[in-house]
């Protein structure tokens, strides 16, 4: 999946969808199929995803276009590829590999070569960021101290791909200090095609991943609100149509989360209908309904209180969760005003 997001992870929508299938006697050949083309592996969609950031970038040549990728997504096939594309996605992915650079590492034997991560690790500081990480099922949400270093590398192919040619690396390394000691401290590896000359330049790489969160508040709005993985069709097509659907249905609710965060002050029908804000408005205020309709930040108060939503003047605002339940209640009101008319007005 491949969600247009902003640097502030208000999410304009979905720009595309990978489906793949298991085969049962693929499995347990995940070693086999590193020696396959890439075409032949799951992780071509990978590659269909960077192609695609460049398709955008083609179509909207005045917007800066970055395609953001979590551990997954570190294959050697795709940094070739994006190498002659022009115009060019610009890209940031998080390493899992730790790769070789092409300078031989004598210390360690005749055949080893330095690691990009040491390579990086060892240069001089050039930043310190703070930043918020959200709550997981592994750590707490906390603010986290982060230190950067940058370099620029030229990197070898992996074995399994040496017929492939050297492309160049700008890595930034980000690594927290003072961190809570219990495992979940935050070590990045971020590779990118973005420059990496002034702190602002770093600067902007890290926020831009952490942009990337917004995909996993989808996946969990699809799997927890939308309960996905409880489908049971009886075809695949049936299942396709229906992962899509829900996929809209989760797009909104991200929307609607940070519009809320970038854009309190718009008026809420910019997003609502009629028969949806006034059915709540009277339902939860119990109040006549204003002369003017209120703002999104004072109605998503209100449509979250539908979900028992505290709202307290010291909270922030709240999550994905309140509102997908209180739209789901909201659709019910709506479709009794629709239907039985504005007699309250």
């Amino acid at each position: 999946m491949h969600l247009a997001v902003t640097p502030d992870q208000l999410c304009l929508g979905v720009v595309g969808m990978e489906f793949f299938d298991r085969a049962p006697e693929s499995l347990g050949q995940a070693h086999t199929r590193r020696t396959w083309p890439i075409e032949e592996t799951e992780s071509f969609r990978w590659l269909k995803g960077s192609r695609l950031a460049c398709q955008l970038a083609a179509e909207c040549p005045g917007t800066p276009i970055v395609s953001i990728a979590d551990r997954e997504a570190d294959i050697y096939d795709v940094f070739v590829d994006a190498q002659p594309a022009s115009p060019r996605a610009d890209y940031i992915i998080r390493a899992q590999e730790d790769r070789s650079t092409r300078e031989r590492d004598p210390a360690a034997g005749p055949a080893t070569y330095r690691k990009v991560r040491d390579e990086v690790g060892g240069s001089p500081l050039r930043a310190t960021r703070t930043i918020e990480l959200g709550q997981t099922p592994k750590r707490a949400a906390r603010q986290a101290c982060l230190e950067l270093r940058a370099l620029t590398v030229p990197v070898k192919p992996p074995q399994a791909r040496s017929s492939l040619p050297s492309v160049t690396h700008n890595v930034v390394l980000a690594e927290e200090v003072g961190g809570p000691g219990d495992g979940t401290e935050v070590s990045w590896l971020l590779v990118t095609t973005l420059p990496l000359e002034t702190v602002d330049d770093l600067r902007r790489i890290l926020e831009d991943y952490v942009a990337r969160w917004a995909v996993e508040i989808d996946f969990r709005t699809l799997k927890t609100g939308c309960r996905v993985e409880d489908l049971q069709l009886e075809t695949n097509r049936r299942l396709k149509n229906c992962r899509a659907f829900y996929q809209i249905i989760a797009w909104r609710v991200l929307f609607l989360t940070y519009l809320n965060r970038t854009g309190p002050t718009l008026p809420c029908t910019a997003v609502f209908a009629d028969s949806e804000w006034k059915s709540v408005w009277r339902v939860v205020s119990q109040r006549p309904l204003p002369k003017k309709p209120p703002g999104l930040s004072e109605f998503l108060r209100l449509l979250t209180q539908l979900d028992s939503y505290n709202n307290r003047a010291t909270e922030d605002p709240s999550g994905p969760q309140p509102i997908w339940i209180g739209l789901r209640r909201m659709t019910d009101f709506a479709t009794a005003w629709l239907a039985f008319g504005p007699t309250t007005e």
